[in-house]
């Protein structure tokens, strides 16, 4: 007898008393294993804020889901096999409604839904490293995106998590005959790439730590393969963390790249941020350009402003050249401010963010800046 999948409404089911328990409580309802070897956590976080945005044509407010950290909900489990080997689960759901990387002039309202995030099995050895099966991070992921500024809640080199969806403005362009105020057609997303890795179901490896330094390899689904040499570490009260990732997206893209990112957190609060990467293309247009990018942070982290929580501050500043193939000769900068307020007796963060964003060509278009400003909270249970 064939089994049955199970139905979007069966899931949905599963993650509304995901989110009941958590709501409730433990001493409303207890989380617990079957297994009483199996040490089982329920954890998320709900993220969500006020956006407003102006395209240099039209602009609105949006009520958003922070894509930097969607609202989510997992279950965690991890069982002591033998002193040296831990064996465990991860499945975590996300849910976004009108998520701030999608939401545009022409869509303000996306209906939310769950969309799965995680679902492996892993193999943690004290000596040997660790071994993951199912959906879940390549190695890749979060390549580009290593940052101790304490604002990337607010704010990161993945600068396409706010405002994404939004099109640029050709002030140049001759109106279309249906619409006298028709935008160009080319999104944020379209012109800013930070060439972070993402999540697919894959085979996964990460070496134990030597000196501060790990190593990991991954082999997803359509051939995807991808590989990192990641360091993190403490000196003279300076923490230093970096990643170095090299990946194939296999039948996902016809290129190979290279990107990483790395950031240092002084102990005066002082910190510093940058991530870049490049594209190696395959098929490249005569004339065209690799695609290339280059992102900085500054930033300062304050423990005694106030006594709620650490206060967190930031500005960056990025440069995307030929996010995509066939965009040659544009050049996207962005520039943000980011500001995080710590309340960590009440498990809350509230943030606020500036994101500007401009458009140059080769063909003489006149683009609009976006600018986008955002402030909302996250709450983690």
């Amino acid at each position: 007898m064939k089994k049955q999948l199970p139905s979007a409404s069966s899931i949905s089911l599963v993650a509304g008393a995901m989110l009941f328990a958590a709501a409730t409580g433990a001493s409303a309802l207890e989380i617990k294993s079957g297994n009483d070897k199996v040490d089982l956590q329920l954890k998320g976080h709900v993220n969500r804020a006020v956006m407003y945005a102006d395209d240099g044509n039209e602009s609105n407010v949006f009520h958003v889901d922070n894509t930097n950290s969607e609202t989510r909900v997992g279950l965690y489990g991890k069982l002591a096999a033998t002193e040296y080997l831990t064996i465990g689960s991860n499945f975590e759901l996300q849910w976004q409604a009108n998520p701030s990387d999608k939401v545009s002039m022409e869509e303000e309202s996306i209906s939310g839904d769950f969309k799965e995030r995680l679902a492996e099995v892993y193999f943690d050895c004290k000596k040997g490293g660790k071994l993951w099966l199912g959906r879940g991070k390549m190695t890749s992921d979060d390549s580009s995106e290593v940052d101790l500024s304490g604002t990337d809640l607010a704010g990161n080199s993945g600068v396409t998590d706010v405002g994404g969806g939004f099109k640029f403005y050709n002030a140049a362009a001759a109106p279309a005959p249906e619409d006298s105020e028709e935008s160009t057609g080319f999104t944020v997303k379209d012109v800013f790439n930070s060439m972070d890795g993402t999540r697919y179901n894959r085979v996964r490896y990460d070496t134990p730590k030597f000196a501060g330094f790990s190593l990991g390899a991954a082999a997803g689904e359509q051939d995807l393969v991808d590989a990192i040499l990641r360091y993190s570490g403490e000196f003279a009260e300076t923490k230093l963390e970096g990643a170095l990732s090299w990946s194939n997206p296999g039948d996902n893209g016809d290129y190979s790249q290279i990107n990483g990112s790395a950031s240092v957190l002084f102990n005066s609060g002082l910190n510093l941020t940058a991530a870049g990467g490049t594209r190696d293309m395959n098929n490249m247009p005569v004339g065209g350009d690799e695609p290339i990018f280059m992102y900085g942070k500054i930033g300062y982290i304050c423990d005694k402003m106030f006594a709620i929580g650490s206060t967190a501050v930031s500005v960056d500043y990025g440069i995307f050249e030929n996010a995509k193939k066939q965009n040659i000769g544009q050049e996207g900068t962005a520039t943000g401010v980011q500001f995080v307020q710590n309340l960590s007796d009440w498990s809350t963060e509230l943030f606020a963010a500036y994101r500007g964003y401009a458009l140059e060509d080769t063909t003489g278009a006149d683009y609009e800046d976006i600018t986008i400003v955002m402030g909302g909270a996250r709450f983690k249970f």
